[in-house]
C-alpha cells in the first residue's frame, strides 16, 4: 500500500505515531494553542516547548511540553488501551520544580473506560486521558485557521492518524466476518444481538484474532451462509456489559467492544463453504458481493491488496 501522508513513511506503530504527533506539534503553533486550551494550560503556544522521549534513569517519556512553572507529560498509546499506573509512576520525578503538572493519557479508549482504568492523580500529579478523537478535533479546529506550511503539516497529520489510530478511514472497504451463534448469552441468544439488540460485541485486548482496530464493516454468518453486512454506526469501550445488559453475569461480564450496526446493506446469496466454521476472517465488500463462497472473496481480497 502506497504512503498516503509524508508521516507514513515513518511506519504506523505507536513510536511512530507519536513522533508524527510530536512534530506537528513542534511545528504548528495554532495546534499547541488548541492542544494547551483543551487541557487547560494557562500558558500561550510559544511559550511551550515540545520534547519527544526524554530519558532517564526512569524511562523514557513520548512527550514532554515544558512552559515557565508548568510540566505535561503525554503517553500515547495504539489502540484502545491506556498507559498502567505502574509506567505513570516512573514519571513522577520530572515534574520536580513545577507548580503546574499534569500527566496525559492518549489513546483510542473512551472517557468511560479511561476513568475505569486510570488513577484520578498520582501523587498529587492530576491524570487526564485525552482520546484521539480530540486530537482529530484539535487538527480540524487548527486547519480553520492556520496557513502555508503550518497547514500542509496538519494536514499531513490527518491523513496519517486515519491510517495510524484506531479509527479506520471511513471509506475502508475491509469487511470483518465473524460466525454469530444461537448460544445463549445474558438472557439471549448472540444471534439476537445483532437482529434485534442491533449491536455486535467482542472481548476487548485485541486476543485470539479480535480486531485492535474498529472495523467500518461487518459481516454475520450461520447456517453455512452470509446472512447480514452492516457498517459500524458508533462504539465504544465498555468496562462492563452488564452495565447495558443486567442480566449477563459476573462470569460472563468483562471489558468488552460494543458495536452499533448500521441498516442492513442487501447482499445475495453467498456460500461459507470451505471457511474454517468458527473462523473469523476479513475480505473486501466488492469481493464479498461478486464472490460465491466467503473463502473465494478472502481470497480475492488478499490477491487484491498485495
Amino acid at each position: 500500500m502506497g504512503a498516503g501522508s509524508v508521516f507514513d513513511l515513518l511506519g504506523r506503530n505507536e513510536v511512530d505515531l507519536t513522533a508524527a504527533l510530536g512534530w506537528v506539534l513542534a511545528h504548528s503553533p495554532t495546534m499547541l494553542g488548541v492542544v494547551a486550551e483543551q487541557l487547560c494550560l494557562e500558558v500561550n503556544a510559544d511559550q511551550v516547548a515540545v520534547a519527544l522521549e526524554v530519558a532517564d534513569a526512569q524511562g523514557r517519556t513520548d512527550i514532554e511540553l515544558t512552559a515557565p512553572a508548568t510540566k505535561v507529560v503525554i503517553e500515547a498509546k495504539q489502540g484502545w488501551l491506556v498507559p498502567g499506573e505502574e509506567q505513570l509512576t516512573k514519571y513522577r520525578g520530572r515534574f520536580d520544580g513545577f507548580e503546574h503538572r499534569l500527566l496525559v493519557s492518549m489513546s483510542d479508549s473512551s472517557q468511560r473506560w479511561a476513568r475505569d482504568q486510570l488513577p484520578p492523580d498520582l501523587d498529587g500529579i492530576p491524570v487526564r486521558h485525552v482520546p484521539w478523537d480530540t486530537v482529530r478535533a484539535a487538527i480540524r479546529t487548527s486547519l480553520g485557521t492556520a496557513h502555508g506550511r503550518e497547514r500542509l503539516w496538519l494536514e499531513e497529520l490527518e491523513a496519517y492518524m486515519g491510517r495510524a489510530t484506531s479509527t479506520r478511514p471511513y471509506d475502508s472497504q475491509w469487511v470483518f466476518c465473524v460466525v454469530v451463534s444461537d448460544t445463549l448469552f445474558g438472557g439471549m441468544t448472540f444471534r439476537d444481538y445483532v437482529l434485534h439488540e442491533r449491536v455486535y460485541f467482542h472481548p476487548f485486548g485485541g486476543n485470539n484474532t479480535w480486531p485492535k482496530r474498529a472495523p467500518n464493516l461487518l459481516c454475520f454468518r450461520w447456517g453455512g451462509r452470509v446472512r447480514q453486512v452492516n457498517r459500524v454506526e458508533r462504539f465504544e469501550v465498555v468496562p462492563h456489559l452488564s452495565d447495558r445488559w443486567p442480566a449477563v453475569t459476573p462470569a460472563e461480564d468483562g471489558p468488552h467492544i460494543v458495536y452499533d450496526l448500521g441498516p442492513d446493506i442487501p447482499i445475495p446469496a453467498i456460500s461459507t463453504k470451505g471457511t474454517y466454521a468458527t473462523g473469523r476472517v476479513w475480505c473486501l465488500l466488492d469481493q464479498l458481493l461478486v464472490q460465491p463462497t466467503l473463502a473465494d472473496a478472502v481470497r480475492t481480497s488478499k490477491e487484491l491488496s498485495e
